[in-house]
């Protein structure tokens, strides 16, 4: 048998026509197709493939994210703040999008300008928006109604572009597109969140612009939603970190909230960095207003210096730990000597901390209140001065980013509202002080209803000086009065105190509770009766009372809480932790309001609760009650480490009786107005009937702790108390298996 070299040329092309393949003349019909149609081919099956998927996921509801918001938060030009409708007219309007609603006011404008029309943009972070209420009573609203009285011969559009959370790097981005809606003016007022966005967006500012720009290409796509939910589902998303788009809770609680304080340490390269940043998009703002020869005008940010503390201080760098101690009794001391007014002796204590740690911004602001204190306002002006600009967490713009836009508009020519000198003027005229404070503030940036209308008259002053605005005879006092008693009456009250709740809401989550107090009680004493304003609000001052250590007001306001929603079981769990935290701690008001919390706890980690309930328990000795506790609080999440070491513990403690612990249930009565009066555990006792076992309690109808009684086997075992409501002790009475001792 011969053999063939299996690479030979003549044995290659006979298996070639074996197999039908004659490489010299192939049938038509197995003919290679040309590259570029077979390249073609695939795209369009790739395209049919897609185009199905996109039609199973509208079939199933799956919206594409950019219908509803905007995961890139302003940093790509093609998802743009304002899309075209057609109105019942037939004529082209421009209306804030749908997924920028969260960060914007709903603003509606002609596409095409009408003749005649002077057209307005407003631009720069949530004190342009209005915060904490809305464009309504924000200075553009206060625009919008005072400038056709002032001159009426024109016609005014205003519109409010200021954007929750933006600093002038997305300010200037913005203005890129409404520059392409026939502006008129551009008026800006930025400069509070540089540092903010510094921290929360810098790897999204910093992603090229093609990646970016195609990321929201994809994200109008269905699949795109598909596949970014999915992967969130099973925690394989591309980052790790918390969701770092801001929503109308605010600046703060976009940075204290969602990543804490601690992202926030002293950086002196940064910060310069920051600052040369604003320097060039101030300078970009005014290139874009030029560029469609709009004109421009800049306001200078103001903040509230006297009274309102930094939101983090961080010692000198280099100093040592025995001076840091030093430093921290000093202001211990001081603070003592301010609570009691002898502030002569508290600025020598805080003198003598600055000289060792003159970067605390907390020892600066301390200060400023003991030099206002004694009438020393400029020098105490100064001491707030260096408290804002030392904060380590700065949502206030920096002295030196004022000086920069004032620099910057001389430049440029540019005309600029000192917003901060005419605050100071006005101060300084009804105050006797050019401090500004809470006279002036909400908290530490968004300005009081009439504050913003007082801006928007410097506004309508500043364009008459440029001949914008021509006003006529009938302008004055009685018109901006009228003007005035509108806007006022435009605001619900019911949306008054529900903003203001919500900004001291989060200014308590960032553990300012010294700053969110007023707020509070202004959301109180507005009368409106709603449960859930009350509860936040009487919560906050309860816990502000609690800080100062006034039990009377604590528990005053407690009350007002519970009697506004007996059955929050959020409020029951704080006020058994708080119970707990006490000096002495009260532990049978905590184990029964934190039981009450864990019966209608529709949240995650309902096992906390039973794992705290475990823990009061047997801090009480009531072992077999903790340990059906923790029995729950495992049944509830099996992974928790602490839950299991907390049950190891109780076995040793109780030996083989813990075998026999069963779960606990819960019988429950109510009043005939639907509110608690009886919530008790249960367990079967050998006929399988259920029998109190472990807490029972009972409440008064305004949700107040009542009675209390430990239970073992169907009879009393351990202690019984009372209470009147108004939380005081009315008896304690002592069992032992049924008897009382």
């Amino acid at each position: 048998m011969t053999r063939v070299d299996p690479g030979s040329e003549d044995q290659r092309i006979s298996s070639e026509k074996v197999l039908g393949k004659d490489p010299v003349n192939k049938p038509s019909a197995v003919r290679e197709l040309p590259f570029w149609k077979g390249a073609i081919l695939s795209l369009v099956a790739i395209g049919l493939f897609f185009g199905f998927l996109e039609g199973i996921l509208a079939l199933v509801g799956v919206r594409p994210t950019l219908l509803h918001e905007d995961p890139f938060v302003g940093f790509v030009s093609n998802v743009p703040l304002f899309v075209p409708e057609m109105n019942s007219e037939g004529r082209q309007i421009l209306t804030t999008a749908a997924n920028k609603q969260s960060n914007f006011n709903r603003q509606q404008f002609y596409k095409k300008k009408p003749a005649g029309t002077y057209r307005i943009f407003c631009l720069g972070g949530s004190t342009t928006y209005g915060r904490p209420y809305n464009d309504l009573t924000s200075f553009a609203g206060w625009l919008r109604e005072l400038l056709p009285r002032a001159d009426p011969q024109r016609r005014w559009e205003v519109i409010n572009a200021g954007g929750i959370s933006y600093a002038s790097y997305r300010v200037a981005r913005l203005m890129k597109e409404l520059a392409l809606y026939e502006p008129d003016l551009f008026i800006i007022y930025s400069g509070h969140n540089e540092f903010l966005e510094e921290r929360s967006y810098g790897a999204l500012r910093d992603a090229p612009g093609a990646v970016k720009s195609t990321a929201a290409l994809l994200a109008r796509t269905r699949t795109w939603t598909a596949m970014s939910l999915l992967m969130k589902r099973m925690n394989i998303s591309s980052s790790s970190k918390p969701d770092q788009r801001s929503r109308l809770t605010g600046e703060v609680d976009t940075l204290l909230e969602k990543f804490g304080q601690d992202i926030y340490k002293r950086d002196d390269n940064l910060r310069d960095k920051i600052l040369l940043h604003y320097r060039l998009s101030l300078k970009r703002m005014v290139h874009i207003a030029e560029s469609v020869n709009a004109d421009v005008i800049f306001v200078t940010p103001a903040s509230n210096l006297k009274d309102f503390s930094p939101f983090k201080s961080q010692h000198t760098d280099g100093l040592s730990e025995a001076d840091r101690l030093r430093v921290e009794n000093l202001l211990a001391n001081g603070l003592e000597l301010m609570r009691e007014s002898r502030w002569s002796e508290a600025l020598e204590i805080l003198d003598e901390a600055l000289v060792i740690d003159p970067r605390f911004a907390e020892l600066h602001y301390r200060r400023g209140k003991v030099l206002f204190a004694l009438g020393q306002h400029e020098r105490a002006k100064a001491a707030f001065r260096s408290a804002r600009d030392e904060d380590v967490c700065p949502l206030r713009a920096l002295s030196p980013m004022q000086e920069t836009l004032a620099e910057v508009t001389r430049e440029t020519g540019a005309p600029l509202v000192d917003f901060v000198d005419l605050l100071e003027q006005r101060l300084s005229a009804e105050q006797g002080h050019r401090v500004p404070g809470e006279e002036y503030f909400l908290d530490h940036v968004h300005l009081t209803i009439e504050v913003n209308g007082m801006l928007a008259l410097w506004l309508v002053e500043a364009m008459s000086e440029r001949g914008i605005v021509q006003p006529v005879d009938t302008w004055g006092e009685q018109a901006i009065a009228a003007v005035s008693s509108q806007i006022e009456a435009r605001l619900d009250p019911k949306l008054r105190a529900l903003s203001l709740v919500n900004l001291a809401k989060v200014l308590f989550w960032a553990g300012k509770i010294e700053d969110a107090s007023p707020l509070a009680s202004q959301a109180l004493v507005s009368g409106v009766e709603d449960p859930t304003i009350i509860v936040d609000a009487a919560s906050i001052l309860a816990s502000h009372y609690a800080l100062q250590g006034d039990t009377a007001e604590e528990q005053k306001y407690f009350r007002m809480a519970l009697n506004a929603n007996p059955r929050n079981p959020d409020l029951h769990y704080r006020i058994g932790l708080r119970s707990m935290s006490k000096e002495s701690p009260e532990l049978e008001v905590a184990a029964a309001h934190i039981f009450f919390a864990s019966v209608f706890w529709s949240r995650e980690h309902r096992d906390m609760l039973h794992q705290d309930l475990g823990r009061i328990m047997a801090e009480r000795h009531r072992y077999e009650a903790a340990y059906s506790d923790l029995l729950e609080a495992r049944r509830l999440n099996p992974q928790n480490k602490d839950t299991e070491s907390l049950l190891a513990r109780l076995r040793e403690r109780l030996g083989p009786k813990a075998r026999n612990i069963a779960l606990p249930k819960v019988a429950l009565k109510r009043y005939p107005s639907g509110a608690l009066l009886r919530i008790a555990q249960m367990k079967p006792d050998a006929t399988g009937r259920y029998i109190p076992d472990g807490i029972y309690t009972e409440w008064y109808e305004g949700g107040e702790l009542k009675r209390f009684v430990d239970y073992a086997g169907g009879v009393p075992h351990g202690i019984e108390m009372t209470w009147d409501p108004n939380g005081q002790v009315i008896s304690r009475v002592f069992y032992q298996r049924g008897t009382r001792k």
